[in-house]
């Protein structure tokens, strides 16, 4: 017999049966682990890839709001200058209207 056989079983060494069943556990233990770790991978891939396009997203969001914070200023500068369009023109029209600057009312 080996020696180590020997001291296993002088020492209460694990039986035949024992080791297999401690096999098996470490087999489910390794087995758990890797899927574990195949999803931590995941995640992690997941996150260099989320991580640009959050970055372009971002970007892209706040190019958006810059436009419409341009468009909604041209809007008001487009409706001022209306404003002062129509002013002009009813002020031209309250001077035509008056009397005496018409020669052709007279003929």
């Amino acid at each position: 017999m080996n020696v180590m056989d020997k001291w296993s079983q002088e020492n209460g060494g694990m039986r035949a049966t024992d080791r297999t069943l401690e096999r098996a556990r470490t087999a489910e233990l390794a087995h758990h682990l890797s899927s574990v770790a195949l999803r931590q991978w995941e995640k992690a891939l997941t996150g260099i890839v989320a991580l640009p396009t959050a970055a372009a997203l971002g970007v892209a969001a706040s190019a958006t709001y810059g436009v419409a914070m341009i468009e909604r200023g041209f809007e008001i500068f487009e409706a001022a200058i209306g404003d002062i369009g129509r002013t002009l023109a009813h002020e031209d029209g309250a001077r035509d209207r008056r009397p005496g600057d018409r020669t052709e009312a007279r003929s």
